[in-house]
């Protein structure tokens, strides 16, 4: 779990699929979309080198209306995060945009993206590696040495 601090206040961020329900219907747009639509990331490649990897750039600090879907995105991530804690969820876009500190807003946008990130990922026992087809297995079985 992500946690940030804003207003003195230290809050853990949490992404299910409850807060992407909450983010389609507050925000307007998919978890796919976000990166756009909040963050405003987009990739600069480099003209005079093919290879190289692209410049990455967050317009989020230069657009009003990206501002605002941020401090929507830090609320809900962040009423999730203290109810997860057993925390009163209390937090309201108006606070949240009141006590970011300016500077701090591409940390703010960078620690959400984070925690929406790990969200997304893959929950897997190490020994699981997807779906197993029995019948596969007992024809390999039977191809084995000894058996």
């Amino acid at each position: 779990m992500t946690e940030i601090k804003i207003g003195g206040r230290v809050i853990p961020l949490s992404y299910t699929a409850f807060e992407m329900i909450a983010i389609q219907q507050e925000i307007g747009c998919t978890a796919f979309q976000i990166r756009e639509e909040v963050f405003g990331l987009r990739k600069v490649e480099k003209e005079d080198e093919p290879n190289a990897e692209p410049e990455i750039y967050f317009d989020v600090v230069k657009d009003t209306e990206k501002i605002e879907k941020l401090g929507k995105l830090i609320t809900i991530l962040g009423n999730a995060g203290l109810e997860e804690k057993g925390e009163e969820p209390d937090l309201t876009v108006k606070w949240v945009l009141r006590h970011m500190k300016p500077v701090l807003i591409l940390p703010y946008a960078i620690a959400a993206m984070a925690e929406i990130n790990a969200g997304n990922q893959m929950e897997a026992k190490d020994e699981e590696k997807g779906p197993v087809d029995v019948n596969l297995e007992e024809e390999n079985a039977k191809k084995q040495p000894g058996n």
